[in-house]
């Protein structure tokens, strides 16, 4: 039996990245990118104007009453310049600054009779007020978004801006995902009082669409060993990655593990010192595919797909992954089992800034109604016993950003 770091190591060790593909860019939220994106431009390219109101000449001394108006400047005119200092331009919003001009006063404090502005009493000005000075956003070919990055739909102006209709992003792991046992029924049918609902694989399915992963579907399978071996053997070759769910322990009706080594399927590692999620199962197909098989528990699963099986697609993908999070225990906590406890918790902000982790108590490994409410768990190492109120514990959000 190995710990769970050494767990989250191997599968690493066994990731294989996915292809590559072009897009259009308005096509690409929720993407990984696969290439920096860089500035086509100084942004903005010009000295820009914010205001709607006049350009002038500002200089130290004391602002002029009156100005000529030379010109009007609307966004989009070829750049202007100003002729008289003593004169002024109107300006637009988005226009860019004439030259010989370094301040624009808002047309709020300015009244425009006869071609001449008239500036409100008493108005104070500073030099560069309301513009937006060019390259001020970033510099012409300074990375803008960084290959890893998942794109979201406050990226697409960054990247039409960059002069980019298409980008190059990751290919859609293909993901197939195998509950078994014939005690489940699925929503919608009749149940009896000795069923249960099946609830592991479509927990999953709304795990990974939330991270955009959008092929992947889900099938359930009775406990027949030539059903499971014939649906595990297809799903297994149309797949990236095969998520099975139940059926790796030791009982009569788990047939699982057999049908996987049938299947040359390389077993990587069974059984990790952690809780939930002990029985967890994970190896290699012929084709690089990879093959979790999770614990039919449904904590148990929603916290082996949460910890394992999302950062591998992520990485897959070729995502950034993240510094690890951490929050303060909010009590005392002693574990003397050798097993690291992925321990579900709720988030309490402190005045100071700091946040608190409430454990929230669970009855066995089947208890998916006390995970709702929370806001993730937090990891107890197994080489570790006393955990004390106040200490820093690494924390593992339910929603992957």
């Amino acid at each position: 039996m190995i710990s769970s770091n050494q767990a989250s190591k191997l599968i690493k060790n066994n990731l294989r990245k996915l292809k590559s593909k072009k897009i259009n860019a308005m096509d690409s939220v929720g993407s990984i990118l696969r290439e920096d994106i860089s500035a086509e431009r100084n942004q903005p390219p010009f000295d820009r104007v914010t205001m709607d109101g006049i350009a002038i000449n500002y200089s130290k001394t004391k602002i002029q009453c009156f100005y000529p108006i030379q010109s009007t400047h609307f966004a989009g005119d070829a750049p202007k310049k100003l002729i008289k200092k003593n004169q002024c331009i109107e300006v637009m919003t988005g226009s860019v600054l004439p030259a010989n001009t370094n301040c624009v006063i808002p047309i709020e404090c300015v009244k425009i009779e006869n071609q001449t502005a008239k500036i409100k009493e008493n108005y104070t000005a500073k030099r560069w007020q309301f513009i937006h000075k060019e390259g001020t956003d970033h510099k012409k070919g300074s990375v803008v978004l960084k290959k890893g990055h998942r794109i979201t739909p406050i990226d697409i102006a960054l990247i039409l801006s960059c002069g980019r209709e298409e980008v190059t992003v990751s290919d859609t792991p293909k993901i197939r995902i195998l509950s078994t046992g014939s005690e489940l029924i699925p929503t919608g049918k009749k149940i009896l009082p000795h069923q249960i609902r099946i609830t592991n694989g479509p927990s999953m399915i709304t795990m990974f669409k939330e991270q955009y992963f959008d092929d992947c579907e889900h099938f359930h399978l009775l406990d027949d060993r030539d059903l499971q071996k014939r649906k595990i053997k297809k799903y297994l070759n149309e797949s990236d990655v095969l998520i099975l769910s139940g059926g790796i322990s030791m009982g009569k009706a788990d047939f699982v593990e057999k049908i996987l080594e049938e299947l040359n399927v390389k077993c990587v590692f069974y059984k990790v010192k952690q809780r939930p999620g002990k029985p967890m199962w994970f190896g290699v197909g012929t084709k690089k595919q990879l093959v979790f098989a999770l614990p039919g528990n449904p904590v148990s699963a929603i916290t082996c797909c949460r910890h394992y099986v999302v950062p591998a697609l992520q990485s897959m993908c070729g995502k950034i992954k993240k510094n690890n999070e951490y929050v303060q225990m909010h009590k005392n906590i002693t574990s003397k089992t050798k097993f690291t406890h992925f321990l579900p918790v709720k988030l309490k902000n402190l005045k100071d800034g700091t946040r608190q982790a409430l454990p929230i108590e669970t009855n066995t490994s089947g208890d998916f109604t006390s995970l709702s409410g929370t806001h993730g768990y937090v990891e107890l190492r197994g080489d570790q016993e006393e955990f004390k109120k106040g200490q820093n514990v690494i924390f593992q959000n339910w929603k992957l950003s």
